[in-house]
């Protein structure tokens, strides 16, 4: 148990670079890669970058914690987008109900993005911001 407990925040950041890695691959598969819509896939990747370099470099934490606010900005923009879009569809009306009408279809086109999907990078964003200040505390205080 101390194992864990000494080294929990290093492997919570592991788990967080994991979560981009897997969502800017995830973005890559889904071929979310015109125009703005590679704001999302490049934030992932800045995500996972800090992430990795977060737990390597100790010296730069106000650095680190200004590329997690870029990605958790990014976040809240996309999710702005995609309420927008989904609006303009006509899609939700009083929430997000998933129907296949708005699956892709080569016919006609794209439908409506899921609302709430960007806020994965902020929320992923933000625990990596809290995780790199707990143990920065932490190894402060030791």
């Amino acid at each position: 148990m101390t194992w864990l407990k000494r080294r929990y925040p290093e492997l919570v950041m592991l788990w967080i670079a994991g979560g981009f890695f897997a969502l800017a691959l995830e973005l890559l598969i889904t071929r979310h890669t015109e125009e703005l819509q590679l704001v999302g896939v490049a934030a992932a990747l800045l995500g996972g970058v800090v992430a990795v370099l977060a737990l390597f470099v100790r010296g730069l934490r106000p650095l680190w914690l200004a590329g997690f606010a870029v990605v958790a900005l990014a976040g809240l923009v996309g999710t702005g987008v995609h309420w927008k879009e989904a609006g303009d569809e006509g899609a939700y009306a009083a929430g997000y109900e998933y129907d296949d009408e708005y699956e892709e279809d080569e016919d006609e086109g794209e439908g409506a993005p899921p609302p709430l999907a960007p806020l994965g990078l902020t929320g992923l964003a933000v625990l990596g911001a809290a995780t790199l200040y707990v143990r920065d505390e932490e190894e402060g205080a030791s």
